[in-house]
């Protein structure tokens, strides 16, 4: 039955093979614990830069002279609270921050006033004067206080201290400045308060003429310009008020227009549509409001006439109301000789004569008609028809005066506007000047005040310094041997920590077998521990087949090791990986550096299989460096060459071992071309032939970064395993080896890493496998009453070589038949091994 290949993600993680590693957020290994592992594991490196650094800092200690301080506490206190100008915001009163008081004390005056200070007059002759005082003070003199800012604080207590060699010379200089300080600032406050009424007086003396002067203009200024001043005295543009006004009207007169416009164009329509004269007059009347009727005598009319006179009059005075009303508004806000009142009173006599005019027109009009009728006899409907004509007249009449009225206020709106615009300069003119004398007053009220506050104070007040301590005697303060031997030692072991990390970062090797999984992206197959070859002498009544072959194939040596065992895991995974591929048989081992043990693992391994039942073909392809020929001691027999070469038969290049199913094919002469003789056609054909004869065949190649050997075999064959001895830089040339296969299409079966707890001890390689169990290897056995006690006696196993063949040696004939490789596997014979080892000829 085949089986169908799987692809790399569908693949099953082999027996006792190692999984692609986790996230870090599903479990994996936090940094913190691999930073404390790379500083244990350079725990030299840490430990000497301390150990460097706690001497240095004895050292430092020894070499520091002693030091000693005197000091003083004083107190500086303000008469005056310190409150918050509300004119400036500033902060007016109160002590003077930490800084100024700091500032103060290093000043030259105080620094001079100190060094002639009579506490410190046997001092002099030390110095050469106030300069090099000041300068020795500037390191020794400390000013410290219980508050980082006294600016709001009415009083404020500070320690003075001076450090030095000198014990005494300490206790002058503080009792020095602190005398210097005290009467630095009752001077300066006797001065201060002179100082500051002169300069108010002054200030004062110089804004008072120009504010005069000011004031003196603004008068003139309001004589002179053309703008209007209300009763609050704020100034206006009479001009803009009147453009204002003017728009307002027009505002409403277009309204009014609109409605009339609407009124005639409905008394149109009815007088052009309505068939009955009576009728139309009365819908007309209706609209407008107004009731229409026909005369009938002429004592009526005559009433009528003057009747109607005196209506149209009363209306006339009602359309005028508003107008009116606006104007006598303005003439009681600006006065009667305001412009826009006389231009209202303008308005208002033009209009009244206007209507006046049109409203006796259409009254003789009506009349005419009335007698005219009466005389003739005219029928009602024809006088109704003449009164609708009539009444459209007289409405497109106020129409018509509605748009002269607009056309006019418009005109006024313009000039006025240009007007409005000549005097605005007026006006910014006035804002100026009235800033001005804003400011002015200002700075002049300012000034008083201040006046004012001084003249209120006292003239002992100020900023007082008295001593509440009086000066000490000196006492030592260094050097402080603790803090010098905890300095050096904690900037040792900061060195240190960095030196190991940078180790750690140039070291550029694996830690864990999830980044070898992670670097390669296969499996680790199993871990092989260092191991020393050991070989059992034949004996007379105990011959060892194996004593010619290499010390380092534990599997036949020491078969019950734990390197031994190791690499029977590594079988099986083998075994169910090429299980997964059609026609897997052809395996290949390799390495990425030479010193890799890829030769140790490949001879195990085929001596493994080997064991297992299965017709193995282990073929030594290092046409350079033949390590398997020389192990199984086959340097002059016919191998690869020849038969690449025709001189020899595969058959006749193939030999036997003294393991019955396990057959070598030596490398043969070295050739002068290794790398073109396995690209040969007839190293691809020998290869199918030999698929054929054997279940399967183990092909130990050279290190993949040094020659190109096996990158070409890697695409002939059915699967690689990679030999990896863990060490510095092993991590960069594992992946350029991985991508080398991956570029010539190999299927990587997976890792096996040599020589693991060797690594663990010297690069910190975390691995682990069946040597982690090693001390419970020979206790594994079942006790019985007549071996229990007899634990060191060697015992003689039950060979399991599965069913058809029962009771056959491991050594025995193959047994080609069996479906599951791993149904035939036969466990150890003797129990005395150790473990595995590198190849020493290939470091």
């Amino acid at each position: 039955m085949q089986v169908i290949p799987e692809s790399e993600s569908d693949r099953p993680t082999p027996v006792g093979a190692y999984p692609a590693p986790a996230p870090s957020w599903q479990g994996g290994k936090p940094e913190t614990t691999d930073m404390l592992s790379a500083i244990w594991r350079y725990r030299w490196a840490v430990l000497i830069p301390t150990v460097i650094g706690f001497v240095c800092g004895l050292l430092l200690y020894l070499k520091t002279p002693e030091t000693y301080q005197s000091s003083t506490r004083l107190m500086f206190e303000s008469h005056r609270p310190a409150v918050i100008d509300t004119m400036t915001g500033d902060i007016v009163g109160g002590v003077p921050s930490v800084d100024i008081l700091r500032s103060q004390l290093f000043s030259d005056s105080v620094v001079k006033r100190a060094f002639e200070d009579p506490h410190f007059e046997i001092f002099q002759d030390q110095f050469s004067g106030p300069g090099a005082f000041g300068g020795m003070s500037a390191g020794a003199l400390r000013f410290q206080t219980d508050l980082q800012d006294g600016r709001m604080a009415s009083s404020l207590v500070a320690t003075l201290s001076f450090h030095g060699a000198d014990p005494d010379l300490c206790e002058g200089a503080v009792e020095a400045y602190s005398a210097a300080l005290q009467e630095m600032f009752a001077e300066k406050h006797r001065s201060s308060r002179g100082e500051l009424i002169r300069l108010i007086t002054v200030a004062t003396d110089q804004l008072q003429p120009k504010m005069d002067l000011i004031e003196e203009r603004y008068r003139k200024f309001r004589i002179e310009a053309p703008l209007v001043w209300n009763e609050r005295g704020d100034a206006t543009n009479p001009h803009r008020e009147r453009q204002l006004y003017l728009t307002g009207r027009r505002s409403q007169l277009d309204e009014e227009l609109r409605q009339k416009s609407v009124e005639l164009t409905a008394i149109e329509s009815i007088a052009r549509e309505a068939s009955d004269p009576l009728v139309g007059m009365s819908v007309i009347g209706q609209l407008v409001g107004k009731t229409f009727t026909l005369p009938q005598a002429t004592q009526f009319n005559r009433d009528l006439r003057e009747s109607d006179t005196e209506l149209q009059q009363l209306q006339l005075d009602q359309k005028l109301v508003p107008l009116m009303i606006e104007r006598n508004r303005y003439a009681a806000e600006f006065g009667d000789q305001h412009p826009t009142v006389k231009a209202l009173d303008t308005e208002l006599t033009v209009m009244k004569s206007e209507l006046k005019r049109l409203i006796t027109e259409q009254t003789q009009r009506i009349l005419q008609l009335m007698e005219e009728s009466r005389g003739q006899g005219v029928d009602p409907s024809v006088r109704a028809k003449e009164s609708v004509d009539v009444i459209l007249i007289a409405s497109r009449a106020e129409v018509a005066l509605l748009n002269e009225q607009i056309s006019e206020i418009e005109a006024q709106i313009e000039t006025e506007k240009k007007k409005a615009i000549e005097i605005a300069k007026f006006e910014q003119e006035n804002m100026a000047i009235l800033r001005e004398m804003e400011r002015n007053q200002a700075l002049i009220n300012q000034l008083d005040e201040q006046m004012a506050r001084i003249e209120l104070s006292e003239e002992d007040g100020g900023l007082q310094v008295t001593s509440l301590r009086a000066p000490g005697n000196a006492y030592r303060i260094g050097p402080n041997m603790a803090k010098m031997l905890t300095i050096g030692t904690l900037l040792g072991i900061a060195a240190g920590l960095g030196l190991a990390l940078l180790l750690e970062k140039n070291a550029n090797t694996f830690r864990e077998p999830d980044e070898v999984v992670a670097a390669v992206g296969a499996p680790i197959l199993t871990h092989v521990p260092f191991f020393k070859g050991k070989v059992r002498k034949s004996k007379i009544d105990n011959p060892n087949p194996f004593e010619e072959l290499d010390p380092h194939l534990a599997v036949v040596h020491t078969p019950s090791s734990v390197p031994a065992e190791a690499i029977r895991s590594c079988r099986t995974s083998i075994f169910f990986e090429l299980a997964g591929i059609q026609g897997g048989k052809i395996l290949q081992v390799s390495s990425p550096l030479p010193g890799d043990g890829k030769s140790t693992i490949s001879g195990n391994l085929a001596c493994s299989i080997a064991q297992s039942g299965k017709r193995t073909l282990l073929i030594d392809c290092d046409l350079r460096r033949p390590q398997i020929t020389n192990n199984f001691d086959s340097a002059e027999k016919q191998g690869l060459t020849d038969v690449l070469n025709g001189t020899c038969d595969h058959g006749d290049a193939i030999h036997d071992t003294p393991l019955a199913t396990l057959k070598l094919m030596p490398s043969g002469p070295i050739p002068a071309n290794p790398a073109e003789a396995l690209s040969l056609p007839e190293m691809s054909e020998l290869l199918d032939m030999l698929r054929e004869e054997f279940d399967y065949i183990v092909l130990d190649t050279p290190p993949l970064l040094v020659v190109t050997d096996p990158s070409i075999l890697a695409s002939m064959v059915d699967g690689v395993v990679v030999a990896l001895k863990i060490r510095r830089k092993s991590k960069p040339n594992v992946k350029e080896a991985a991508t080398i296969l991956r570029n010539v299409g190999a299927r990587v079966l997976g890792i096996v890493i040599n020589n693991s707890d060797e690594s663990s001890a010297s690069d910190g390689y975390r691995g682990y496998g069946y040597y982690r169990y090693a001390r419970q290897t020979n206790r594994y056995y079942r006790n019985t009453p007549e071996n229990g006690p007899m634990g060191g006696k060697v015992r003689t196993p039950v060979i399991v070589s599965g069913r058809g063949e029962m009771g056959q040696p491991v050594n025995g004939s193959p047994n080609p038949g069996s479906p599951n490789p791993v149904a035939n596997i036969t466990p150890a014979a003797s129990r005395n091994g150790h473990a595995s080892h590198d190849d020493t000829d290939e470091s």
